[in-house]
Formats: C-alpha cells, structure tokens, sequence
C-alpha cells in the first residue's frame, strides 16, 4: 500500500473556512489601527506647524502667526507667517478628519518670547476621523501639548 501524502479536499475546505472566519473577525480591529494610525500622523502635522511658528518667534524674538487660511478650518491649509514673510505653508489634511478650535479661532499668534500673544488664553484643537478623536492644546505659555491640559 503507498502512503499518499497531501489534503484531501475536505480537509482544505475546512482550512480555507477557518482562514476566511478569522479574516471576517479580525479584519475591523485592523481598519481600527489603520484609522488611529493616520490621526496620529494628522495631529503631529499639526503640532509640527506649531511648534515651527513658536521656535520661530523664539529666534528672531517677533510675533510669528500661524493661520487657517479657509475661515477657521484647520484642516485646510496653513500658513506661518513672519514680519509680513511666509516662512512656510502646510497642505490641508486628507478628507475624512475635522478639528475645531475652542473660540472659533482662525489664526494663533506666538509673541517673541514664545507665549500665545492672540488668543490670550490656551487654545484646544478637536481632531475627529472616524471613531478617532484627540485632542491638543496650545497654552499661554506657548507650550503644546498632546492628550492632556494646560496646568
């Protein structure tokens, strides 16, 4: 009698049902990871622009702007704008997300020490995509931060 080696059809069946149900299963917690993934990446665009404006202001000790350039929608495209110059401008985010500024702000100016000079008070950005949300905030001391509050 030869041994035969191999699957036989019933037995590839099962495996391919079995592969197809965990694919089911898991794929949502993988769309999941994909989804928080792109707004984390949207978010440090954001403190990456800050951040920028605010270093900017330190150097060259003069009030550097940061501005929405669509009517107080962060996710547009931005601009840093320095002594009338345009030092840099970020494209809008990928559709999908919002951010809302508390205040309805449109423009964030740091003074030349690095503290928020308009507003005078801290600012907090809403990122939503999805099921995601985070948040950020702009201080009055002209620190940023991610996921937690001025103190």
């Amino acid at each position: 009698m030869k041994s035969v080696k191999g699957f036989t059809l019933i037995e590839l069946m099962i495996a391919i049902a079995v592969l197809a149900l965990v694919t089911v299963i898991g794929f949502p917690a993988f769309s999941g990871i994909f989804e928080r993934s792109r707004a984390d990446s949207d978010l440090s665009d954001l403190l990456r622009a800050f951040s920028l404006a605010r270093l900017e202001a330190i150097n060259h000790s003069e009030d550097v702007n940061v501005s929405a350039l669509t009517d107080d929608d962060w996710t547009q495209d931005l601009e840093i704008v320095r002594d009338g110059t345009v030092i840099r401008r970020y494209a809008g985010l990928p559709s999908g997300a919002t951010i809302t500024a508390t205040g309805d702000v449109d423009t964030i100016v740091f003074d030349s020490l690095g503290g928020l000079k308009t507003p005078a008070n801290s600012v907090v950005f809403n990122y939503t995509r999805g099921d995601s949300t985070k948040s950020m905030v702009v201080c009055p001391t002209g620190r940023i931060l991610t996921g937690a509050s001025c103190i």
